[in-house]
């Protein structure tokens, strides 16, 4: 299942950034989100070693983006990281779900010629800006291969991507205002319900500790199936 889940979570990733095969893992890099760690990323690694780091630090370098890399269950990897001056910065929570919720919600699916709004939700909703244009980019060239939603009143965003009979949720993010009105809730109701629809296994998706989310998740009945510790320098 966790291979499966992580393949899931590189899938939707690579839609974002641009993924290199490393010696021991892969990276993942977009200059133009640089420094969030989800989309900046150096994971799926599977040694320690030192031409893997230099080389993940070299193209991080060159990408004007901090240095994010996860580890997986890895103790050996976080005190090699420690020992060349890395530090712990976060964990990624790895959560599922499957039962579905007695009401069925309604959300609009994004096209073409509504990209502009979901990128001003997500923008407002993570407080960059900045990013318009790239997020608009990216949706564009994505959009027939990952599902972009907003809810009723247009608070809220996701993305839902399908692969391994899992669909993953990605990007849920409210805009400021709006929040703590169940906005969110609903596409997550919305997604379980897609779950089910097309016979999947379950919906995925992941948090932050620093977002203190997991209790939020917990109350909408997410279990936490595994986690990776996030390191930088």
């Amino acid at each position: 299942m966790m291979q499966k889940m992580e393949s899931n979570d590189n899938g939707f990733t690579g839609l974002w950034s641009n993924a290199s095969q490393l010696e021991c893992g892969t990276i993942f890099l977009n200059p133009t989100l640089a420094d969030y760690l989800f989309f900046n990323k150096l994971t799926n690694v599977n040694s320690t070693s030192e031409k893997m780091l230099a080389e993940s630090m070299d193209q991080f370098q060159k990408n004007h983006s901090a240095p994010y890399i996860y580890s997986l269950n890895y103790p050996e990897l976080e005190e090699y990281l420690k020992s060349k001056g890395f530090v712990y910065h976060d964990t990624q929570h790895v959560l599922k779900k499957s039962t579905l919720p007695s009401m069925k919600r309604t959300a609009t699916k994004i096209t073409h010629d509504t990209i502009s709004l979901w990128t001003e939700i997500f923008c407002e909703a993570y407080d960059c800006p900045g990013w318009a244009e790239p997020v608009s980019s990216i949706l564009k060239n994505s959009i027939s291969s990952a599902e972009y939603y907003v809810d009723e009143s247009s608070s809220s965003c996701m993305a839902l991507y399908e692969k391994n009979s899992i669909l993953g949720l990605y990007c849920l993010g409210t805009i400021p205002s709006k929040r703590k009105q169940g906005s969110a809730a609903s596409l997550i109701d919305f997604a379980l319900h897609e779950v089910n629809s097309r016979n999947l296994d379950f919906l995925m998706l992941e948090t932050y500790e620093r977002d203190n989310l997991s209790k939020f998740y917990s109350n909408l009945g997410f279990e936490s199936i595994y986690s990776k510790n996030v390191f930088t320098i």
